[in-house]
């Protein structure tokens, strides 16, 4: 004789009437509660603090990024024209890596350089192309990578004393501080300007700006050979010591109240460049004797930091020739 087994009751309650759903809410949200309470004593996470350990990891990954950018290799250089014109300036070159090459296939102009570079001294490794990738820290090391000598800062004394000489030739000084820059590319571009434009000399500060490295020296093509670089512990205290000395301070702003063709070059000025995204910091734009706005017709709203760096220290300089005042013009003499 079989006997009925009793039903089973199931653990989830159910409800009828008016109160049901009320009820459901209330258990859900005590089941919840007690879930949380057993995770954290069994040492799970719950969803919230997943979403801030991952957002702790993104912000030290970021800090990490900028101090690798901060702390990038100053001892090397990377492509053909960049380790040339650090020969060109007399630069110390301790050691090159080239791309072992097949049998049969020959470059001249990187063979030239390489017996240029052992010319004066340095030892010449072949690797396989890989090895030479994972050394680069940029994606143009046209099969040669130089280790040299840091490369060494002008102080701030060296660029006045540079300014001072200038005016004797009868020259306006140029100088261009950078507030904040953080692109190695930009940095390398501005020296280029520099450059070009005869500038006195480029000030960057110790803290929260980019570094001379291997990035900037490929971006400036050559240029960080000649133009000196200061680096300095407080921008603020620097442009104080610049007004001091008789320099204008010109900051580029999007909000400036005069235009580039509008402003009076003829002075000894130094020339701030802001933050690429940011712009200028406030105390630093307070310090400024007048702010350029740039005048744009489409539809962005900012230019590059090095464009309008450029844009800038041309007109300086158009002034300046218009004026009559000499400066040497080498175009001739260059390679292009």
């Amino acid at each position: 004789m079989t006997q009925n087994r009793p039903e089973r009751r199931s653990k989830k309650n159910t409800y009828t009437g008016k109160d049901s759903k009320r009820r459901q809410k209330q258990d859900f949200r005590r089941g919840k509660a007690k879930r949380a309470v057993s995770s954290k004593r069994s040492g799970q996470q719950t969803s919230k603090q997943k979403t801030a350990f991952r957002g702790s990891v993104k912000k030290k990954v970021a800090n990490d990024l900028f101090t690798l950018q901060e702390e990038g290799p100053i001892d090397r250089l990377e492509g053909r024209n960049p380790i040339k014109e650090a020969l060109r300036a007399g630069r110390d070159i301790n050691k090159i890596w080239i791309k072992k090459r097949s049998k049969g296939r020959t470059d001249r102009n990187l063979d030239q350089l390489v017996h240029e570079c052992h010319r004066a001294g340095a030892v010449i490794i072949e690797v396989e192309a890989d090895v030479l990738n994972s050394m680069a820290t940029s994606f143009g090391h046209q099969g040669i990578i130089a280790q040299v000598a840091a490369h060494k800062y002008s102080s701030l004394q060296d660029l006045l004393a540079r300014g001072e000489e200038q005016k004797r030739k009868n020259l306006y000084p140029l100088l261009i501080l950078l507030d904040g820059l953080e692109e190695s590319y930009n940095l390398g571009s501005i020296l280029r300007i520099a450059d070009t434009a005869g500038a006195t000399g480029v000030i960057i500060p110790k803290r929260r700006s980019v570094a001379l490295d291997a990035l900037v020296a490929k971006a400036s093509a050559g240029a960080i050979e000649y133009v000196p670089v200061a680096r300095v512990v407080n921008l603020s205290s620097t442009i104080q010591e610049l007004k001091d000395r008789g320099y204008w301070i010109y900051g580029a702003d999007v909000e400036g109240t005069t235009t580039p063709e509008n402003s009076d070059w003829l002075r000894s000025i130094a020339l701030v460049i802001g933050n690429e995204g940011k712009g200028m910091s406030a105390k630093i734009k307070e310090s400024c004797d007048h702010l350029i706005r740039i005048p744009q017709y489409g539809q962005v709203n900012s230019l590059n930091a090095a464009v309008a760096c450029g844009i800038l220290a041309y007109e300086a300089r158009r002034q300046a020739r218009s004026e009559g005042k000499v400066f040497v013009d080498n175009t001739d003499k260059l390679n292009l």
